[in-house]
């Protein structure tokens, strides 16, 4: 409908302004739209918040006829410190030195200690958001969580039909019309017919439902009544960046499967020439994606560990100096370095003190 209406050529010249917001997920067919009126065109966005791609987005804001630029380097959500993981990841990942992300003057956190109240984990696929769901849910105080998009867009009631083709012994009945067709071909031959067709979508509800077999019913029914419809009364908001997009947590936690620099410290001071070369061979979504998920923290950013080693690129260690005397009082002056057996003279002033950092933890 939407090309058909392109084709049909719409004016909407009677208005004085035409606003586009998130103008760097547009397709070609809506620029087409717009940029063919004759009244004045606003596009704002921002191209590094680009994940749309596989839909036919295409990154309009640079390449197309314009008489002004305006750049909003500040942000208005988080402080200095989250901003500076931000523009790390934009200069490392992506080599974008010349406009920088600022902070404002909240205070803002990323060492993960402390972290109290409600928590957004943010993940790059529905399996580890299904995964979190599990782990939050269990033991004997289930946490309260609400799954972004609801129960009903995350598909629960797809994950229990496929695994229903698990057991046609059981006889049960499938509601989904689609998956319905694989009754008697069984779940092997869907899965082959997922990866064919290169159905990302439903590969991941496949390898949920063959991970936890057995317990899928069981599985499936805690979440439903752990689930509760308003995030306001979840402890854990869980979610891909993608159905994050847009919104914003004041403590969110990235979870360990986005993409990251395939080497990790203490590595990385040995291939200082290799480092330009290994993130461009990684398509630029995947990098906006993560930015995005760091960039919906407003308070505190609880980092996993290979977020954490993309900043060690740019030499950033976490150190804070003290008065050598107040470190004396709580631990011993030695290098903190493995297999370095260097004191440090007692009569320094100050003394570099790496941070300690809380870490996401990865659960299986």
């Amino acid at each position: 409908y939407l090309k058909l209406w392109q084709l049909q050529k719409p004016s909407l010249s009677k208005y004085d302004a035409i606003l586009v917001d998130e103008a760097q997920d547009c397709t070609p067919a809506v620029m087409d739209i717009v940029l063919s009126q004759t009244c004045g065109v606003i596009l704002v966005g921002d191209p590094h918040q680009q994940i749309y791609t596989f839909r036919g987005a295409v990154n309009s804001l640079l390449n197309v006829p314009h008489s002004r630029i305006f750049y909003l380097t500040q942000s208005f959500r988080f402080g200095s410190e989250i901003a500076y993981v931000g523009a790390t990841l934009l200069d490392v990942c992506k080599k974008v030195r010349n406009k920088t992300l600022v902070g404002n003057n909240q205070e803002s956190d990323v060492s993960g200690v402390g972290v109290e109240g409600k928590v957004a984990r943010l993940s790059r696929n529905n399996q580890t958001v299904f995964e979190d769901a599990v782990n939050v849910t269990g033991g004997d105080s289930p946490a309260k969580i609400h799954l972004l998009g609801g129960l009903k867009a995350f598909g629960l009631e797809k994950i229990h039909d496929l695994w229903k083709l698990l057991h046609p012994e059981l006889k049960l009945e499938i509601k989904d019309f689609f998956i319905k067709r694989w009754a008697e071909k069984g779940l092997a031959s869907i899965r082959d017919y997922a990866e064919k067709a290169e159905d990302k979508q439903l590969e991941v509800k496949i390898g949920i439902v063959e991970k936890y077999r057995e317990r899928i019913p069981e599985l499936l029914e805690r979440i439903s009544q752990c689930h509760v419809l308003d995030p306001k009364d979840a402890d854990y908001i869980l979610g891909t960046v993608h159905k994050a997009k847009g919104l914003e947590f004041d403590t969110v936690q990235v979870a360990g499967d986005f993409v990251s620099i395939p080497f990790t410290w203490p590595y990385l001071g040995r291939l200082p020439r290799s480092l330009p070369a290994v993130p461009e061979a990684i398509p630029e979504d995947e990098w906006n994606l993560l930015y995005v998920a760091v960039t919906r923290a407003k308070k505190r950013l609880v980092m996993s560990r290979f977020l954490a080693d993309i900043l060690k690129v740019t030499k950033e260690y976490y150190v804070r100096f003290e008065l050598t005397e107040e470190v004396c009082k709580n631990m011993s002056l030695w290098c903190s370095e493995q297999l370095c057996c260097n004191s440090i003279p007692a009569d320094s002033v100050l003394i570099p003190k790496r941070i300690n950092f809380v870490y996401v933890r990865i659960l299986v």
